[in-house]
């Protein structure tokens, strides 16, 4: 890990290619850190993350390095340690520190939440905040790096729908998700956990026309209710992009899933659809990730 920052800060004397290489391999440690070990590194590892992202490297190179050359050793670099680079190089921008947000009007409720009641509407009114829901998950904390137990947004029955609002436009590559580990959980809980889900892209019509072999979704198809954050386009339309089966009985519980296509253009609007669980009345989600690349000033990678 020191290896890739002294090498950073030595960009002068050391070729950049070495440097930005460094940084990769430091990333691929801290994610192999988190998923297989005991995530010893995680202080660390965080400080590495937002300091050794492609947009980081881009910034502190761009004087001595041939811009071409960063995303000419990103190709290669994935192709050597295959689908972990995709968290390890790939920015989160699911990451609700990141500015990630959830769009609550087309995203399904949580399960077993009472009405708000007239005092805690009157205070959210006034300070934004409910103290009534205090205690209770939201649909927020799968944006969260959390996989506690117990820390996981729970849903009625077997199935429902998150939307998100990403961080930024981006050029979405890949999924990951996690849950608590096996060892730590009840059956029952275990059987909470989801199992074969869709990732939806918000995309204008048109580019949505590009991709003609993809199913499209209406907007309205996933609207429970008014949201001013949900600032749609009138001709947009959501493509099912991937579907693919979570296995909380396969290790690593963090998995990850690529896109198979590359994205017509960059979207901001995600929707995570969970069709089936393990088989419980109740279906938990602890933690999603978007990764790819920034949409604005950059390219799919």
């Amino acid at each position: 890990m020191s290896l890739g920052v002294i090498l950073l800060t030595c960009s002068a004397i050391v070729p950049c290619y070495i440097a930005i290489a460094a940084c990769y391999v430091s990333q691929v440690i801290c994610e192999v850190d988190r998923t297989f070990l005991t995530s010893s590194l995680t202080p660390v590892c965080r400080l590495a993350s937002a300091a050794h992202s492609p947009e980081q490297l881009f910034h502190i190179h761009h004087d001595t390095c041939p811009t071409s050359l960063l995303w000419t050793v990103k190709p290669s670099f994935n192709r050597l340690f295959g689908k972990f680079t995709a968290v390890a190089v790939h920015r989160n921008y699911a990451s609700l520190g990141g500015g990630a947000k959830i769009i609550h009007g087309y995203t399904s409720p949580t399960h077993n939440l009472p009405p708000p009641s007239f005092s805690g509407s009157l205070i959210q009114s006034l300070f934004g905040y409910n103290p009534q829901y205090a205690n209770v998950n939201g649909a927020g904390i799968v944006l969260e790096e959390d996989t506690s137990v117990g820390e996981c947004w729970c849903l009625s029955g077997a199935g429902g729908h998150v939307a998100i609002q990403l961080s930024e436009m981006a050029f979405i590559s890949h999924i990951s998700v996690d849950y608590a580990s096996p060892r730590l959980l009840s059956q029952q809980d275990i059987l909470r956990a989801p199992q074969n889900m869709s990732l939806l892209v918000l995309f204008p019509l048109a580019d949505a026309k590009r991709r003609p072999n993809t199913q499209m979704r209406l907007v309205k198809e996933f609207e429970l209710k008014k949201d001013r954050d949900a600032n749609f386009p009138p001709d947009s339309q959501f493509i099912q992009v991937l579907d693919f089966q979570y296995n909380i009985r396969k290790p690593p519980t963090r998995q990850i899933f690529s896109l198979p296509f590359r994205m017509p253009s960059p979207s901001q609007t995600i929707i995570v659809e969970i069709e089936s669980n393990e088989g419980a009345p109740l279906t938990c989600l602890y933690w999603l990730g978007i990764h790819g690349m920034r949409g604005i000033g950059g390219e799919a990678s």
